[in-house]
Protein backbone atom coordinates (compact mmCIF):
# COMPACT_ATOMS: atom_id res chain seq x y z
CA UNK A 1 0.00 0.00 0.00
CA UNK A 2 1.19 3.51 -0.85
CA UNK A 3 0.49 6.50 1.39
CA UNK A 4 0.16 10.09 0.20
CA UNK A 5 1.07 12.56 2.93
CA UNK A 6 -0.31 16.06 2.35
CA UNK A 7 1.63 18.29 4.72
CA UNK A 8 0.00 21.28 6.39
CA UNK A 9 1.56 24.73 6.12
CA UNK A 10 3.24 25.88 9.31
CA UNK A 11 1.90 29.41 8.71
CA UNK A 12 -1.52 28.75 7.12
CA UNK A 13 -0.41 30.00 3.73
CA UNK A 14 -0.17 28.54 0.23
CA UNK A 15 1.79 25.30 0.50
CA UNK A 16 2.15 22.47 -1.99
CA UNK A 17 4.04 19.81 -0.07
CA UNK A 18 3.46 16.09 -0.60
CA UNK A 19 5.44 13.09 0.60
CA UNK A 20 4.65 9.64 -0.78
CA UNK A 21 5.51 6.32 0.81
CA UNK A 22 5.88 3.60 -1.80
CA UNK A 23 6.61 0.35 0.03
CA UNK A 24 9.95 1.56 1.37
CA UNK A 25 10.59 4.24 -1.24
CA UNK A 26 10.02 7.92 -0.34
CA UNK A 27 9.05 10.58 -2.88
CA UNK A 28 8.64 14.32 -2.32
CA UNK A 29 6.64 16.71 -4.51
CA UNK A 30 7.62 20.39 -4.24
CA UNK A 31 7.68 21.24 -0.50
CA UNK A 32 6.45 24.81 -0.06
CA UNK A 33 8.22 28.00 1.02
CA UNK A 34 11.61 27.86 2.76
CA UNK A 35 9.97 28.33 6.17
CA UNK A 36 8.25 24.96 5.66
CA UNK A 37 11.65 23.24 5.71
CA UNK A 38 11.48 22.07 9.35
CA UNK A 39 8.06 20.47 8.89
CA UNK A 40 9.15 18.75 5.70
CA UNK A 41 12.46 17.66 7.21
CA UNK A 42 10.63 16.13 10.16
CA UNK A 43 8.39 14.08 7.89
CA UNK A 44 11.33 12.88 5.77
CA UNK A 45 13.32 11.88 8.85
CA UNK A 46 10.30 10.08 10.31
CA UNK A 47 10.27 7.92 7.17
CA UNK A 48 13.96 7.06 7.42
CA UNK A 49 15.66 10.17 6.08
CA UNK A 50 16.15 8.82 2.55
CA UNK A 51 14.37 10.54 -0.36
CA UNK A 52 14.46 8.39 -3.48
CA UNK A 53 13.01 11.08 -5.73
CA UNK A 54 12.18 14.77 -5.30
CA UNK A 55 9.82 16.18 -7.94
CA UNK A 56 9.38 19.86 -8.79
CA UNK A 57 6.30 20.99 -10.69
CA UNK A 58 7.66 24.44 -11.63
CA UNK A 59 10.17 27.11 -10.50
CA UNK A 60 8.26 29.33 -8.07
CA UNK A 61 9.81 29.82 -4.62
CA UNK A 62 6.66 28.69 -2.80
CA UNK A 63 7.26 25.28 -4.40
CA UNK A 64 11.06 24.86 -4.24
CA UNK A 65 11.90 27.02 -1.21
CA UNK A 66 11.64 24.14 1.28
CA UNK A 67 14.13 22.11 -0.76
CA UNK A 68 16.63 24.95 -0.40
CA UNK A 69 15.88 25.25 3.32
CA UNK A 70 16.35 21.54 3.92
CA UNK A 71 19.42 21.06 1.76
CA UNK A 72 21.26 24.24 2.74
CA UNK A 73 20.93 23.62 6.48
CA UNK A 74 20.26 19.89 6.91
CA UNK A 75 21.92 18.11 3.98
CA UNK A 76 23.95 16.03 6.43
CA UNK A 77 20.77 14.70 8.04
CA UNK A 78 19.07 13.20 4.98
CA UNK A 79 19.95 11.63 1.63
CA UNK A 80 18.35 12.62 -1.67
CA UNK A 81 19.00 10.28 -4.59
CA UNK A 82 17.36 12.11 -7.50
CA UNK A 83 15.70 15.40 -8.44
CA UNK A 84 13.10 15.42 -11.23
CA UNK A 85 12.21 18.72 -12.92
CA UNK A 86 11.86 20.54 -16.23
CA UNK A 87 12.53 24.26 -15.93
CA UNK A 88 12.56 26.70 -18.82
CA UNK A 89 15.69 28.83 -19.22
CA UNK A 90 16.26 31.54 -16.65
CA UNK A 91 16.58 34.09 -19.45
CA UNK A 92 13.11 33.28 -20.76
CA UNK A 93 11.56 33.25 -17.29
CA UNK A 94 13.10 36.62 -16.42
CA UNK A 95 12.04 38.17 -19.70
CA UNK A 96 8.38 37.26 -19.38
CA UNK A 97 8.01 37.28 -15.59
CA UNK A 98 10.37 40.03 -14.41
CA UNK A 99 8.66 40.28 -11.02
CA UNK A 100 10.28 36.91 -10.19
CA UNK A 101 13.68 37.86 -11.63
CA UNK A 102 15.49 38.07 -8.29
CA UNK A 103 14.32 34.63 -7.16
CA UNK A 104 14.94 33.13 -10.58
CA UNK A 105 18.47 34.48 -10.86
CA UNK A 106 19.53 33.61 -7.31
CA UNK A 107 17.61 30.48 -6.31
CA UNK A 108 17.68 28.32 -9.44
CA UNK A 109 21.50 28.36 -9.56
CA UNK A 110 21.46 27.39 -5.87
CA UNK A 111 19.36 24.34 -6.70
CA UNK A 112 21.82 23.32 -9.41
CA UNK A 113 24.76 23.83 -7.04
CA UNK A 114 23.13 21.68 -4.35
CA UNK A 115 22.41 18.92 -6.86
CA UNK A 116 26.03 18.94 -8.01
CA UNK A 117 27.55 19.25 -4.54
CA UNK A 118 25.43 16.44 -3.09
CA UNK A 119 25.93 14.19 -6.15
CA UNK A 120 22.17 14.02 -6.71
CA UNK A 121 20.97 12.59 -10.00
CA UNK A 122 19.46 15.43 -12.05
CA UNK A 123 16.63 14.11 -14.23
CA UNK A 124 14.73 16.24 -16.73
CA UNK A 125 11.13 15.13 -17.10
CA UNK A 126 9.57 14.87 -20.56
CA UNK A 127 6.06 14.04 -21.67
CA UNK A 128 5.64 10.29 -21.88
CA UNK A 129 8.31 9.44 -19.33
CA UNK A 130 7.31 6.78 -16.79
CA UNK A 131 9.05 6.30 -13.43
CA UNK A 132 8.34 3.35 -11.15
CA UNK A 133 8.96 3.20 -7.41
CA UNK A 134 7.73 -0.15 -6.11
CA UNK A 135 3.92 0.08 -6.13
CA UNK A 136 3.88 3.68 -7.40
CA UNK A 137 4.09 4.67 -11.07
CA UNK A 138 4.48 8.29 -12.16
CA UNK A 139 3.67 9.21 -15.76
CA UNK A 140 4.56 12.63 -17.18
CA UNK A 141 1.58 14.00 -19.13
CA UNK A 142 2.84 17.48 -19.96
CA UNK A 143 6.16 19.29 -20.10
CA UNK A 144 6.75 23.07 -20.31
CA UNK A 145 6.17 24.80 -23.64
CA UNK A 146 8.50 27.75 -24.24
CA UNK A 147 5.98 29.22 -26.69
CA UNK A 148 3.51 30.01 -23.89
CA UNK A 149 4.68 33.34 -22.49
CA UNK A 150 1.54 34.41 -20.63
CA UNK A 151 1.84 33.65 -16.90
CA UNK A 152 4.99 31.84 -17.94
CA UNK A 153 6.20 30.27 -14.70
CA UNK A 154 2.85 28.86 -13.64
CA UNK A 155 2.12 27.74 -17.20
CA UNK A 156 5.47 25.95 -17.29
CA UNK A 157 4.20 23.47 -14.71
CA UNK A 158 5.02 19.86 -15.48
CA UNK A 159 1.89 17.74 -15.13
CA UNK A 160 2.10 14.12 -14.01
CA UNK A 161 -0.15 11.41 -12.68
CA UNK A 162 0.57 8.96 -9.93
CA UNK A 163 -0.88 5.46 -10.06
CA UNK A 164 -0.81 3.07 -7.12
CA UNK A 165 -2.88 -0.03 -6.47
CA UNK A 166 -5.69 0.95 -8.80
CA UNK A 167 -5.93 4.55 -7.60
CA UNK A 168 -4.72 7.65 -9.45
CA UNK A 169 -3.70 11.19 -8.54
CA UNK A 170 -3.21 14.06 -11.02
CA UNK A 171 -0.70 16.77 -10.08
CA UNK A 172 -1.30 20.03 -11.96
CA UNK A 173 1.16 22.27 -10.10
CA UNK A 174 0.21 25.89 -10.74
CA UNK A 175 -0.92 25.36 -14.33
CA UNK A 176 -2.84 28.35 -15.71
CA UNK A 177 -5.56 28.87 -18.29
CA UNK A 178 -3.30 28.70 -21.35
CA UNK A 179 -1.31 25.70 -20.19
CA UNK A 180 -4.48 23.97 -19.08
CA UNK A 181 -6.07 24.39 -22.51
CA UNK A 182 -2.96 22.98 -24.17
CA UNK A 183 -2.88 20.05 -21.75
CA UNK A 184 -6.51 19.25 -22.44
CA UNK A 185 -5.96 19.34 -26.20
CA UNK A 186 -2.78 17.26 -26.25
CA UNK A 187 -3.36 14.51 -23.70
CA UNK A 188 -5.55 11.44 -23.87
CA UNK A 189 -8.73 11.62 -21.84
CA UNK A 190 -8.02 8.21 -20.30
CA UNK A 191 -4.78 9.59 -18.87
CA UNK A 192 -6.35 12.82 -17.64
CA UNK A 193 -9.14 11.05 -15.75
CA UNK A 194 -8.05 10.45 -12.15
CA UNK A 195 -9.51 9.68 -8.74
CA UNK A 196 -7.74 12.60 -7.05
CA UNK A 197 -6.71 15.96 -8.48
CA UNK A 198 -4.34 18.51 -6.98
CA UNK A 199 -6.14 21.77 -7.62
CA UNK A 200 -4.17 24.04 -9.95
CA UNK A 201 -2.62 27.20 -8.51
CA UNK A 202 -3.85 26.48 -4.97
CA UNK A 203 -7.44 26.27 -6.21
CA UNK A 204 -7.90 29.60 -7.91
CA UNK A 205 -6.94 31.31 -11.18
CA UNK A 206 -5.52 28.05 -12.49
CA UNK A 207 -6.99 25.80 -15.17
CA UNK A 208 -10.56 26.25 -16.35
CA UNK A 209 -13.55 24.12 -15.43
CA UNK A 210 -13.31 21.99 -18.59
CA UNK A 211 -10.00 20.54 -17.39
CA UNK A 212 -11.55 19.43 -14.10
CA UNK A 213 -14.52 18.04 -16.00
CA UNK A 214 -12.10 15.89 -18.02
CA UNK A 215 -10.35 14.76 -14.83
CA UNK A 216 -13.72 13.79 -13.29
CA UNK A 217 -12.21 13.42 -9.82
CA UNK A 218 -13.75 11.79 -6.78
CA UNK A 219 -11.58 13.84 -4.41
CA UNK A 220 -9.77 17.19 -4.56
CA UNK A 221 -6.44 18.14 -2.97
CA UNK A 222 -6.41 21.85 -2.16
CA UNK A 223 -2.99 23.35 -1.25
CA UNK A 224 -4.99 26.22 0.15
CA UNK A 225 -4.93 28.25 3.40
CA UNK A 226 -7.94 29.58 5.30
CA UNK A 227 -7.93 33.07 3.79
CA UNK A 228 -7.77 31.70 0.24
CA UNK A 229 -10.28 28.89 0.76
CA UNK A 230 -12.91 31.42 1.85
CA UNK A 231 -11.63 34.26 -0.37
CA UNK A 232 -11.52 36.49 2.68
CA UNK A 233 -11.37 40.18 1.83
CA UNK A 234 -12.23 43.50 3.45
CA UNK A 235 -15.83 42.44 3.95
CA UNK A 236 -15.16 38.89 5.07
CA UNK A 237 -16.21 35.74 3.23
CA UNK A 238 -15.86 35.85 -0.58
CA UNK A 239 -15.08 39.55 -0.68
CA UNK A 240 -11.50 39.15 -1.87
CA UNK A 241 -10.03 39.07 -5.37
CA UNK A 242 -9.62 35.31 -5.68
CA UNK A 243 -11.71 32.71 -7.57
CA UNK A 244 -11.57 29.98 -4.93
CA UNK A 245 -15.27 30.04 -4.09
CA UNK A 246 -16.11 29.92 -7.80
CA UNK A 247 -13.85 26.91 -8.28
CA UNK A 248 -15.40 25.23 -5.25
CA UNK A 249 -18.73 25.70 -7.02
CA UNK A 250 -17.37 24.01 -10.14
CA UNK A 251 -16.35 20.97 -8.12
CA UNK A 252 -19.76 20.80 -6.49
CA UNK A 253 -21.35 20.84 -9.95
CA UNK A 254 -19.04 17.99 -10.98
CA UNK A 255 -20.26 15.95 -8.03
CA UNK A 256 -17.10 16.00 -5.89
CA UNK A 257 -17.95 15.37 -2.25
CA UNK A 258 -14.52 14.85 -0.65
CA UNK A 259 -12.04 17.71 -0.25
CA UNK A 260 -8.63 17.66 1.44
CA UNK A 261 -7.80 21.29 2.24
CA UNK A 262 -4.38 22.29 3.53
CA UNK A 263 -5.87 24.49 6.26
CA UNK A 264 -7.44 21.37 7.80
CA UNK A 265 -4.42 19.09 7.41
CA UNK A 266 -2.16 17.32 7.58
CA UNK A 267 -3.62 14.28 5.84
CA UNK A 268 -2.57 10.71 5.17
CA UNK A 269 -4.32 9.18 2.16
CA UNK A 270 -4.00 5.47 1.55
CA UNK A 271 -3.57 4.56 -2.11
Amino acid sequence: MAILHMLKSSKDTICESFVIEAEGKVLVIDGGFEFEAETLLGKIKSLGGHVDAWFFTHPHIDHYGAFLGVMESHANEIKVDSVYSNFLSEELLCEYEPIEKEHTKTCLPKIRDIIKKQSIRDITMHKGDVYTFNDVKITVLREPDDAIHENIINNSSTVFRLDANGKSVLFLGDLGVEGGAQFLNTCSGDLIRCDYVQMAHHGQNGVEKDVYKAVSPKCCLWCTPTWLWDNIGPDGYDSGNFKTVIVRGWMSELGVRKHYVNKDGPFEIAL
